[in-house]
């Protein structure tokens, strides 16, 4: 298989993991046959051509390279529509949101230069993937199963599974990160109801 295939695969995992929650619906009842269509239309959709070129084409104009931490969540939240069944309590979910928004608000404010610091260049030495390590490993030492999700960009940057050669690329995306700065607000809002 080709490097420019696997990355192309890679890629297209993520908006096809969202495609597919997005048809599935809130529905608490998914019957085979609603898994099956939503599957498959997810893929012919992001397969229509438009304009020459398929949708999926499009959406990696606007993100080329899902991070590894974005692409596991989507398909951890689809697995656990899939069983009806939580894999990753809320707490699990509060330090997916935090640990997104922590990463976006260290990378891209900085990143946008409005520092002198480029954390982005620390994406090409050893620092970043020791310190996610060692997180991770952290995180797994209290149990919390996000230390195990934080484990992806380690393996997928090490097998070359992204276009990128920089580690940042493979732990956060502007998705996630939005993603991340939206719902952490409304995760700490049910911990302090709870």
């Amino acid at each position: 298989m080709s490097t420019q295939l696997i990355h192309l695969s890679y890629a297209g995992l993520a908006p096809w993991l969202a495609l597919t929650l997005l048809l599935l619906g809130r529905s608490p009842h998914l019957k085979r046959s609603r898994i099956l269509v939503s599957l498959i239309l997810s893929f012919v959709f992001l397969c229509i051509p438009i304009r020459g070129f398929s949708s999926f084409r499009w959406i990696s104009v606007i993100e080329p390279s899902p991070s590894f931490i974005l692409t596991g969540l989507l398909a951890l939240r689809l697995i656990e529509r899939l069983r009806s069944q939580r894999i990753f309590q809320q707490g699990e979910w509060r330090t997916a949101w935090l640990f997104g928004t922590v990463a976006a608000l260290l990378l891209y404010p900085m990143g946008l230069g409005l520092t002198t610091i480029d954390p982005y260049a620390w994406g090409w030495g050893a620092a970043l993937p020791i310190a996610t390590t060692l997180i991770a490993t952290l995180l797994l030492l209290r149990g919390n199963q996000f230390g195990a999700l934080l484990l992806l960009p380690l393996v997928g940057y090490w097998l070359h599974f992204q276009e990128s050669s920089n580690f940042w690329d493979a732990v956060v995306d502007p998705f996630y990160a939005l993603s991340a700065l939206l719902l952490l607000p409304f995760s700490l809002m049910q911990q302090r109801k709870a």
